[in-house]
């Protein structure tokens, strides 16, 4: 078999047996091209290999690190799904998975670590993953969350079900403020928001794409548990039950972009 690193392998046939039809999912899932990121090369193409027997239609490659990724995807490559994999879940580098969803802010990302901290995953789908895998997962089990994310469901560890402040729990009543459910990115986004701006605007302001804005603009609104983008501006200027969060040293009605 070709060794395939740095690229999405789309010619390869590997002699796997074909998995058993279960429908739903994997019909929704077929052809898809995935992207393992990870700076170890033995576990990464351990993963990918796994993946390909999985699913044999799904197309895997493999590179060591996010600009690696950024450069294939520079030469026309496209991904439905980005794996980022470590050691542990303290290795992952939470600024590594912004600058991939700034680059690819339409494509579901996952995280494969081990982990014992909810804190900690937490803060990786805060950073805008939309699952954490931790290690300790089965095979099976593994692999039927990498297929609800590229149905477009996002996969939350059991850890989370009984921990304190819960990813997304705000739901209007007092549970504490939403601000720390956004990464930096997009407290930019929220502040310029907050003063009225279009997403042209705020593309240009902060140097990105407007489908990009929109992609954070979209996980504000999630996030906040508001239902459009001008109750997100109200909440970050202060009419809502929560104080404005501070951008910039500043409130949201100060000084805009946040440090």
């Amino acid at each position: 078999m070709e060794d395939v690193v740095g690229r999405i392998d789309r010619t390869a046939e590997l002699n796997f047996p074909a998995p058993s039809s279960r429908g739903g999912l994997t019909a929704a899932t077929a052809a898809c091209a995935l992207a393992i990121v990870d700076h170890s090369r033995l576990r990464r193409e351990c993963l990918r290999l796994a993946l390909v027997q999985h699913s044999p239609q799904w197309q895997v490659g493999d590179f060591g690190g996010a600009a690696e990724l950024a450069r294939s995807i520079a030469q026309g490559e496209t991904v439905d799904l980005v794996l980022i994999c470590a050691a542990t879940a303290e290795h992952v580098d939470l600024v590594e998975i912004e600058a991939i969803r700034d680059a690819l802010p339409d494509t579901p990302l996952v995280v494969v670590a081990e982990n014992a901290s909810a804190q900690r995953a937490r803060q990786i789908l805060n950073a805008g993953a939309r699952g954490f895998l931790p290690a300790s997962l089965s095979l099976k089990v593994l692999m039927g969350a990498v297929e609800l994310v590229l149905a477009g469901d996002v996969y939350v560890p059991s850890l989370l079900d009984s921990a304190p402040q819960p990813l997304g729990a705000w739901k209007g009543e007092d549970r504490g403020e939403p601000w720390s459910e956004l990464t930096r990115r997009q407290r930019d986004v929220l502040a310029l928001i907050s003063h009225g701006k279009s997403n042209k605007l705020i593309a240009d302001a902060l140097t990105m794409s407007e489908s990009t804005v929109k992609a954070h603009v979209k996980q504000i609104i999630k996030r906040l548990r508001v239902s459009n983008r001008t109750q997100a501006a109200l909440l970050a200027t202060g009419h809502g039950p929560f104080p404005p969060p501070v951008l910039n040293g500043g409130h949201a009605d100060g000084d805009m972009i946040a440090k």
